[in-house]
């Protein structure tokens, strides 16, 4: 769609399809007919890319069915007019083209509203859903401050789940990361796992195994980090690095949430580079544990360097 004669021809549309809207005299206006050719419209811009003015039609989608009163069909318009402007934010993001995030601000507000009607219907679930979409959008665009608030929103809407409270519960843990604060991700990161422990039934699910190990190896790339005295090293953690010694009793494979020898020996190493402040070997073992390690770990990896380095 080209940009002038695409935006053009979209106005006139939508002043088109809006102008039925108006009350004429003895005539009432077909709200339905409207909200199909607002939607019709949405689809077309869609296709040709034109995000935010599909996201425009989707909100004129939205208030058509809150005309006619039906809830289902009101919120999954706005959420797709969310979605529509948040894909226009992060095409600008990606183009490195300057904004106002006005995109952004609008989409934030139309996941609002999403969010409230599913609140106001009794669904938290699908309102943590969307506050999780949000969060992980804004984690993506460079903003996990802003990110931490809906993600903390979902965690609360998800507190009945017990599974889906933990993963937004990771989610906060990585944004604490990004935003630098290591002992914020490690006291979370912690009650993570002390939740697992207390509440996950025996024997743990794949599913629980797999948040743990993530726990886990964070915690240690941390503490690594941190490096916290031994009087200052809680007994949880000081069991953890404790774990992946290489003075375990007769050399042991330690009781670990994973099943990965390699990654076993490689972390085992890491402490060990670490300890004796081994930079060299500390350099050689990162490229090691690249392609075995997932982007969160890998972030926490590249800090732990880089903070080793400068000590």
């Amino acid at each position: 769609m080209e940009a002038g004669a695409g935006t053009g021809g979209f106005l006139v549309q939508y002043r088109g399809i809006s102008s039925k809207l108006k009350k004429r005299f003895l005539r009432k206006p077909n709200v339905a007919e409207a909200s199909d050719e607002f939607g019709q419209l949405a689809r077309e811009l869609s296709e040709g890319e034109a995000w935010a003015q599909a996201g425009l039609c989707c909100v004129a989608v939205a208030k058509c069915e809150q005309t006619l009163l039906n809830a289902s069909t009101e919120v999954s318009a706005v959420t797709q007019a969310a979605r529509y402007f948040l894909k226009a934010e992060t095409v600008n993001h990606q183009l490195h083209c300057p904004s106002f995030t006005e995109h952004l601000m609008t989409a934030i507000s139309c996941f609002q509203h999403a969010i409230q009607l599913y609140v106001d219907q009794a669904k938290p679930a699908l309102a943590a859903s969307l506050a999780v979409e949000l969060g992980q959008a804004l984690r993506s665009l460079g903003k996990p401050s802003e990110a931490l608030t809906w993600l903390c929103m979902a965690a609360d809407f998800h507190a009945a789940s017990p599974f889906h409270h933990l993963t937004c519960l990771t989610y906060i843990a990585a944004c604490k990361v990004e935003l630098g604060d290591l002992h914020g991700a490690l006291m979370m990161y912690t009650q993570i796992t002390k939740l697992i422990n207390e509440t996950a039934g025996k024997p743990l699910t794949q599913a629980h195994k797999d948040v743990l190990a993530k726990c886990e190896i964070s915690s240690l790339l941390i503490l690594l980090t941190l490096q916290p005295l031994p009087q200052q090293t809680t007994p949880p953690h000081a069991r953890l690095l404790e774990k992946y010694s290489w003075a375990t009793p007769d050399m042991q494979k330690p009781d670990v949430p994973y099943d990965d020898a390699e990654l076993v020996v490689l972390l085992q190493s890491l402490v060990l580079a670490c300890q004796g402040g081994d930079i060299e070997a500390l350099s050689s073992l990162s490229q090691h544990l690249t392609p075995l390690l997932g982007p969160d770990h890998l972030h926490l990896l590249h800090i732990l360097v880089t903070e080793m380095n400068r000590s």
